[in-house]
């Protein structure tokens, strides 16, 4: 038994190749979903690719931590070494921290207090210290300040005058070539 047709709908001819004939308005509409999210992953994945590569590319030190000054402070002690009492007792200790070879009496250190010039050291040689005129600083001392050269991984120590730095000031430290005037070094940290 065939089924009625509503009236005024046309019989569908058979398609000439004797194939399916084409797909009539939305019954392709799943294939054309299918297409447009496989396009968007191919286009993701390309995309990560892409950046992946340009990672690559960064040279490894440009994720590295900024490297520290080539001297640095390593220490600060308040209290004194005879009683181990806080007396602000502004001992500080410096390492040469670079790969440089220094000629420790054309150095000279300057310390700030919460911004505030506080101390001069002239120079950084122990036994030029001893006979010059100093102000600020009572002894230098260390493998850094007993021969003419600071070697790299070297430390010294500066005593400084009782009470130029307290505890939780900001201590700033700017080491200069006494010849040229230029900062070598700069370096910041909470005593």
């Amino acid at each position: 038994m065939s089924r009625a047709r509503p009236p005024g709908t046309a019989r569908r001819a058979p398609h000439p190749s004797g194939s399916p004939p084409p797909p009539t308005r939305g019954e392709g509409a799943l294939s054309d979903t299918h297409g447009v999210f496989v396009m968007v992953a191919v286009t993701i994945i390309l995309a990560a690719l892409v950046l992946l590569m340009l990672l690559a590319m960064l040279p490894p030190w440009s994720w590295d931590e900024p490297a520290q000054p080539p001297i640095v402070m390593t220490g600060i002690t308040h209290t004194s070494q005879a009683t181990g009492l806080l007396t602000c007792a502004s001992r500080v200790t410096l390492k040469n921290n670079g790969s440089t070879v220094y000629e420790n009496d054309a150095l000279k250190a300057v310390f700030y207090v919460n911004g505030q010039k506080a101390c001069i050291v002239y120079t950084l040689n122990g036994y030029l210290l001893i006979p010059s005129h100093h102000y600020g600083v009572k002894t230098l001392g260390g493998e850094g300040c007993r021969s003419p050269y600071w070697n790299p991984g070297e430390a010294m120590v500066l005593d400084l005058t009782d009470n130029t730095l307290y505890p939780g000031a900001q201590v700033t430290m700017e080491i200069l070539d006494k010849r040229t005037g230029m900062v070598i070094s700069k370096h910041t940290v909470r005593a």
